[in-house]
């Protein structure tokens, strides 16, 4: 495959993205390269475009430069896939029941937050309490999050929608 071949250009970005977006630690050109299949310097050649384009932020680790996935990017994708795949009722509904587990949570543990769950998990208990309370604590955590995606999400709903049909909202 030459790189003069759509196809070819097409598929090697596609790998050199889906790898480079799902990576948890930053890593070089070189590991991203392996990890998709490509040659080193082709991976070079398509993560600087990624850059440009803010999918993808550098960090330099001794010589290398390494690459991760932009968090402001990601930020704004979650939001953007929350407004393309739900109703304003559903993200709601959503919003509800998270606050609902976490309210149970509290209730259920005498806590106020994950992090004061998390230190529960030191008191005498059974092995399989406290592996529920650590994994009740890293779903307290998700789901703060979540919800914080989900009220951004339904703030911007009628904005984006609007942008989408080509009229802008004002801000008043």
């Amino acid at each position: 495959m030459s790189d003069a071949d759509p196809t070819a250009h097409t598929t090697k970005l596609t790998k050199i993205r889906e790898v480079a977006m799902t990576v948890r630690e930053p890593q070089n050109a070189g590991e991203i390269a392996d990890s998709a299949g490509v040659a080193r310097n082709t991976a070079e050649k398509y993560l600087m475009q990624l850059v440009e384009a803010d999918k993808l932020d550098t960090v330099q680790q001794g010589r290398e430069t390494c690459y991760y996935p932009d968090p402001v990017t990601q930020y704004f994708d979650q939001i953007r896939e929350f407004v393309d795949t739900h109703t304003k009722d559903e993200l709601t509904a959503e919003l509800s029941a998270i606050r609902d587990d976490i309210d149970d949570w509290k209730q259920t543990y005498d806590v106020a937050s994950a992090d004061e769950l998390r230190t529960t998990v030191g008191d005498n208990c059974p092995a399989d309490e406290r592996r529920q309370r650590r994994h009740d604590a890293e779903d307290w955590d998700y789901y703060e999050h979540q919800a914080m995606l989900i009220k951004q999400a339904l703030q911007l709903y009628d904005s984006i929608e609007a942008t989408r049909e080509g009229r802008l909202v004002s801000a008043d």
